[in-house]
């Protein structure tokens, strides 16, 4: 039988139960790669029946879906039906569950609409997510007549210009661009204005990098597809907003500027309805939500980006605008100096922040606000009385030296360099703790129960899988248990189970969790209750803990939602043991574990000297070219060239090999093979040592002090055991994303200027 055939056939078998009396609903939908307008600017991007979103899809449960995806460009597509329970070979993931939709080609969806609730659609194919490939689901329940009269559908989202590519390669060189674009970068005054060197050193002191909750700045915040959008609604009516987080990477506080709405589902699902006023929905998350449209104006219900750069807006109503109040800006300098100070020497490769796996275990930041309703749920857990349950556990599975530091860029705000200079050194305004201040609230999780219970019965096997979630920001590599996709095994379970999955983020950003094919419980104080979800955020330095029935048999895909994240390796496959590939998704399987290459380099052009360096680099290789020349007199100028190949361990240990080139003029004098490793000192001073072949050493150390976010004061020493000390000391100012004006004293060459550009 063809591998098409199998398909069909294993999608009729799944549907049976179903069909009898269902309705097939029809879709046509056409992703196409064309000009749009978002931000008053022209730029590619992907687009679904010509528009950004695509079209609501709407169904009733017991519907048959008949979706024909045409693929109209150049490239692979996907579409995953997010949240909503199909068969295997009908979830839309390449190389997972099914081979890529060709350029040119049409595939078709068939599955049957077994639930209820809000959902989404979205590629999952490379990043086209970001490129406007995504669009809302309405499923109504059997027996109710939909009532769009007092209901609608918000998908809030974001947006950049740039293509998505050179936002993933810019995040990988390792750039603070964004940061500062965004007015979040960190700094030396920005501490003292807040009274924080305290917090600030603390946090270099254990080695930790500057805590973003957003990798990306963003263009437009977008609500269907526009930064605002009017709802028509009469005062004192109550309106139903089916709310979707559709963006690639930003969580938002959601706030209605009538007063409190009443939450009646998450993630498709009915809930114990409860008030809330402001509350952070995650990545890929869907809330229901009922509120009362007061007399007297048109009322804002507004999504403000989780980092504070911006917001969507929704305004129900008709007359005199209401706004919804400013959620202040995060205190991202607060958080991370109660960690301690035990880890700072530590060689493990226990994530981005240093710490050991005994101090996750042991509870080292089990503290109010950090772990919050999710590790309390963990300690509920633990208490539980599981009766004859029959337990299973399961195990898992050169850093290039660039001088100056400080990368960022100029903001749009500001007029010249003395505009830069004056934003520069500005107030970032009002700030609150994230999560530990009422005005920056995380996921109501804590209020979720379900309208059933949803615990499991005390006899059944138990499958626990511990998973941490670990990451480097300045590499930007996110791993499970330490390791990429690319170098993982899958998560491997058995039908007929219950699997329980304990996420331990180890890491000071927040991890939108999602299990393609199920539907989990989210341990919390509600107990035989606790909501059942398809999305979950694990919040900074958190633990939380799910479970679910392993009833649905495959491959499945599991990530975090974050698109960036996921795309550098946060994400895994679970298993049902004894699901074989058809013969078409075993050939393409090897594209889910193929690495991707980003290269990048700067050149430095002073009064005194050039300085050139390129990078290619995938998740542990690294190889770079790297010279330096002075200009006094060139035709017998010394210069000096390093090209090596390093192996990433993690962010404070990488390996490297290669040959130290010695020259003066066009003459080559010396080459030395060399082979030395890089460490991150307390304090974040960069150390790197080599052996050479003649017998010989070097020991080099190197540090940038972040004065403003633009302006750093950096140093370097080294000493050679053939060519002695070497020094420098120098200011850099970024200008631009890709331009930095620097001054700088080298020992060799003296005093001098000029610009560091950046590609």
């Amino acid at each position: 039988m063809q591998p098409s055939g199998i398909i069909v056939l294993s999608v009729l078998i799944f549907c049976l139960p179903c069909v009898s009396g269902a309705e097939t609903v029809e879709y046509d939908l056409t992703i196409a790669l064309q000009e749009v307008d978002i931000t008053g600017t022209r730029v590619r991007g992907m687009t679904i029946n010509g528009g950004i979103p695509g079209p609501v899809l709407r169904f009733t449960e017991g519907d048959v879906a008949h979706i024909r995806v045409h693929n109209t460009m150049g490239v692979d597509t996907s579409v995953h039906w997010h949240g909503v329970l199909v068969p295997n070979a009908m979830d839309g993931v390449p190389y997972v569950t099914f081979p890529p939709v060709k350029a040119g080609t049409t595939f078709t969806y068939d599955f049957p609409i077994r639930q209820s609730g809000t959902y989404w659609y979205h590629s999952h194919t490379d990043l086209q997510e970001q490129s406007g490939v995504y669009g809302a689901i309405v499923i109504e329940p059997t027996g109710k007549p939909p009532d769009p009269e007092n209901e609608f559908v918000v998908l809030f989202s974001d947006w950049t210009d740039e293509d998505p590519h050179e936002v993933l390669r810019t995040l990988k060189r390792g750039s603070e661009w964004y940061s500062l674009r965004k007015g979040s970068a960190q700094s030396i005054m920005g501490a003292a204005r807040l009274s924080m060197l305290g917090e600030y050193f603390s946090r270099e002191l254990q080695r930790m990098p500057p805590m973003d909750i957003s990798d990306v700045a963003y263009d437009r915040f977008l609500a269907n597809g526009k930064p605002e959008i009017e709802l028509h609604a009469q005062p004192g009516e109550t309106v139903r907003l089916r709310v979707i987080d559709g963006s690639s990477t930003t969580n938002f506080h959601l706030e209605f500027a009538g007063g409190p709405v009443t939450v009646i589902a998450a993630d498709g699902l009915d809930v114990e309805p409860f008030e809330e006023g402001r509350f952070l929905i995650a990545v890929a998350e869907t809330y229901d939500v009922l509120l009362q449209v007061p007399v007297g104006g048109s009322y804002e219900f507004r999504a403000t980006a989780h980092d504070g750069s911006g917001h969507a807006s929704v305004w129900i109503g008709s007359g005199e605008r209401h706004p919804a109040p400013d959620v202040p800006k995060p205190n991202l300098y607060k958080g991370m100096g109660h960690i301690g100070l035990k880890n700072i020497f530590s060689l493990t490769p226990a994530g981005a922040m240093g710490m050991s796996d005994h101090d996750v275990e042991e509870g080292v930041f089990d503290e109010p606000g950090m772990m919050g309703m999710e590790m309390s749920g963990m300690h509920k857990m633990e208490e539980m009385d599981h009766g004859g349950m029959k337990m299973e556990h399961a195990s898992h599975g050169g850093h290039q030296m660039e001088m100056p530091r400080g990368e960022a860029a100029a903001s749009k705000r500001g007029s010249g360099f003395l505009g830069l200079l004056k934003e520069d050194i500005s107030s970032h305004g009002n700030m609150a703790i994230d999560g530990m201040d009422p005005a920056r609230p995380w996921p109501p999780y804590a209020k979720l129960r379900s309208v059933k219970p949803t615990a499991f019965p005390s006899d059944r096997p138990v499958r626990e899988i511990r998973l941490t979630l670990d990451g480097d920001m300045e590499r930007y590599v996110w791993f499970i248990n330490n390791k990429p996709l690319s170098e993982s095994d899958s998560i491997l379970i058995k039908k007929g189970e219950v699997v329980r999955l304990i996420m331990i983020n180890r890491t000071m950003m927040h991890h939108p969790m999602h299990l393609h094919g199920h539907f989990f419980r989210v341990i919390s104080d509600q107990g035989d209750y606790s909501p059942l979800k398809h999305t979950v955020d694990v919040a900074p330095m958190s633990t939380t803990v799910i479970e679910f029935d392993a009833n649905e048999s495959g491959d499945w895909f599991f990530h975090c939602h974050l698109l960036y994240h996921m795309k550098s390796g946060m994400a895994r496959v679970v298993h049902y043991d004894g699901f074989s590939l058809y013969p078409d998704l075993a050939a393409v399987r090897p594209g889910l574990y193929r690495e991707s290459w980003y290269f990048w380099g700067y050149a430095d052009v002073f009064s005194n000297m050039a300085e050139a360096s390129i990078t290619a680099s995938d998740t542990r290789n690294i190889i770079s070219a790297w010279g330096e020349l002075g200009w006094q007199n060139v035709a017998a100028a010394e210069w000096e060239t390093l090209v090596t190949w390093g192996r990433y361990f993690n962010r404070f240990f990488t390996v490297f090999a290669g040959a130290d080139l010695l020259g003066a003029g066009e003459k080559l004098d010396k080459t030395r093979a060399i082979v030395g490793f890089f460490y991150l000192l307390p304090l974040n001073f960069q150390l790197r040592i080599w052996a050479d072949s003649d017998g010989g050493g070097r020991v080099n150390i190197l540090k940038a002090f972040q004065f403003t976010p633009r302006l750093s004061l950096y140093g370097e020493a080294e000493y050679d055991t053939h060519e002695k000390w070497e020094n420098r000391a120098g200011l850099s100012y970024t200008i631009a994303k890709n331009v930095s004006v620097v001054g700088q004293w080298h020992s060799d060459f003296g005093w001098g200027g000029g610009v560091r550009l950046r590609f």
